[in-house]
């Protein structure tokens, strides 16, 4: 449920982003707001309370909600409800990382056959799951491939980190959104928008200037030569060990980077 409603979270500050008003003023919006922080004190906090106790940090997380509830009570500005939506949304992922860190790995679906998985690594499962399924089969697949003992290829364990984030890219940036941009023009050799090209329109999207964006950009651009080097990669049979131990590692790196591109497009705070 905490996944659901930082989902609905995401939804609303889409449409928000989208408006043009400099004032929130329709009634629908407002309704909305009231409609999620219902949400939050009955459904969520005594998840949170009861794995978490009555912590401090879920009083203050109150007092964001209360924060949303005034701002639907009046007409204010809708960078307003941008930022306070924002802030209501990191703290509750960061909660969610704390409740889903107290569950035993054997009480998760998500047990992948191994003895643990990082707190991140499960939100962010948890968070594909939610928006892009097939994403999520995908990444799990990856994991699963790094932790096995007898793999002589990490070609397809590459291409499936790669894979989860073309799919979120898709889900966030549809071709026919990136392509109606005024400034859209195709890469050299490309009839559709690339990947690159998609980040850019999320970041943007989001108001992330030049200098923002940067480090994702380059963070995927590691992920593309990453990739090209495992696939274009031959194995030499007298010396097959040092080839696959090379590859593990280049794939983890992918894995690595994949991982700070999936967090910043998904945003999800760790």
């Amino acid at each position: 449920m905490i996944g659901d409603l930082i989902a609905s979270l995401d939804t609303m500050l889409s449409a928000l982003r989208r408006g043009h008003t400099v004032n929130v003023n329709d009634q629908e919006t407002k309704d909305r707001a009231i409609e999620l922080a219902t949400s939050y004190f009955k459904i969520v906090r005594p998840q949170l309370v009861r794995s978490l106790g009555e912590a401090e940090e879920i009083l203050a997380h109150d007092q964001e909600w209360q924060g949303l509830v005034r701002l639907a009570h009046g007409n204010n500005a809708r960078f307003t409800y941008v930022k306070t939506l924002r802030a209501v949304k990191k703290t509750l992922g960061q909660l969610n990382i704390r409740v889903l860190s107290t569950v035993s790995l054997s009480d998760t679906k998500h047990a992948l056959g191994v003895r643990s998985l990082s707190a991140e690594e499960r939100l962010l499962i948890e968070t594909l799951e939610r928006l892009v399924p097939s994403a999520s089969t995908s990444y799990r697949q990856g994991l699963l491939d790094l932790r096995s003992g007898d793999r002589l290829s990490f070609r397809g364990t590459a291409t499936e980190f790669r894979e989860a984030l073309r799919e979120v890219l898709d889900h966030l940036a549809p071709d026919a959104d990136v392509v109606a941009q005024a400034t859209f023009k195709p890469e050299p050799g490309q009839t559709k928008p690339t990947m690159k090209q998609k980040v850019r329109f999320v970041l943007t999207s989001r108001g992330l200037n030049k200098s923002q964006r940067e480090s994702t950009e380059k963070s995927l651009a590691l992920i593309e030569e990453l990739s090209g080097e495992v696939a274009r990669a031959v194995y030499n049979r007298a010396s097959v060990a040092t080839h696959v131990q090379e590859s593990r590692q280049e794939v983890q790196k992918i894995k690595r980077y994949v991982d700070t591109v999936l967090f910043d497009l998904l945003e999800i705070q760790a």
